[in-house]
């Protein structure tokens, strides 16, 4: 099946990571597939985005890359909407869940934030995602997050980070989610990442690829491995996508 939608993890994939400057050069190769994509026939994909960010990020981000699609913020737990500039929450996503969101907020402030063991990310509605405080590495900060668990969320541990996401939502939900919302099947998606977390998603879709910085796990679970890191590589499986689809 032709591939009419790439979606990308931000953090690694389509940037460096946290904090590092940003390829103005690969925004706007994405933007010109998707204003390619929108013409009669394209065999170019459109381009949307899958990440753990906070929603103002990613409206931003989707904007830098002509986005018409809708994008997924906070692992799947919110949906931004480009098409009537709309903000939507996982219908899994529960006003009891918030509630707990609200409490659990309050203890990581009070048992992590305040005694130098972390830092939260801010912006976020729905998850949380912490950074180690200065001398602490993310194994000391998963342990004093065990003092912190809260039912109705669980803990995922990154490469330098770690996010408490509400047990209903991960990006594996949230590309489900993606396709409903866009009647664009999954089969009909091609997914790029560079964590486990993303094989979430990556497993659903149709077309799975990661840079060449990627975790080994995930190069071992992808169709296809770009030789080149984050930005480069997301140029070169975007490339290897019009490819597959003008072959096909």
């Amino acid at each position: 099946m032709p591939i009419r939608l790439v979606v990308i993890d931000i953090d690694g994939c389509l940037t460096p990571g946290e904090g590092r400057p940003l390829s103005l050069a690969v925004l706007r190769f994405l933007a010109r597939c998707n204003r390619q994509a929108q013409q009669p026939g394209a065999d170019v994909p459109a381009v949307t985005l899958c990440t753990g960010r906070p929603a103002p990020y990613v409206e931003l981000m989707v904007q830098a890359i002509a986005g018409f699609w809708p994008a997924l913020y906070e692992h799947g737990a919110g949906m931004f909407d480009p098409r009537d500039y709309t903000f939507h929450p996982h219908p899994a996503m529960t006003p009891v869940g918030q509630d707990g969101y609200f409490r659990l907020k309050t203890l990581l402030t009070d048992r992590i934030v305040r005694q130098g063991f972390g830092y939260l990310q801010p912006g976020k509605e729905h998850s949380f995602t912490l950074y180690p405080g200065e001398g602490i590495t993310t194994e000391r900060l998963a342990r004093e997050l065990s003092c912190c668990k809260m039912p109705g969320f669980v803990m995922q541990v990154g490469r330098r980070e770690i996010n408490i996401l509400p047990c209903s939502i991960d990006k594996g939900v949230g590309v489900e989610w993606l396709a409903t919302r866009t009647a664009c099947p999954l089969e009909a998606m091609a997914g790029v990442g560079d964590t486990t977390g993303d094989l979430l998603f990556l497993q659903r879709v149709g077309f799975a690829a990661a840079p060449s910085n990627a975790l080994s796990q995930v190069k071992a679970q992808v169709d296809y491995v770009s030789p080149w890191p984050d930005g480069r590589g997301v140029v070169d499986i975007l490339k290897q996508c019009i490819i597959r689809n003008r072959t096909s």
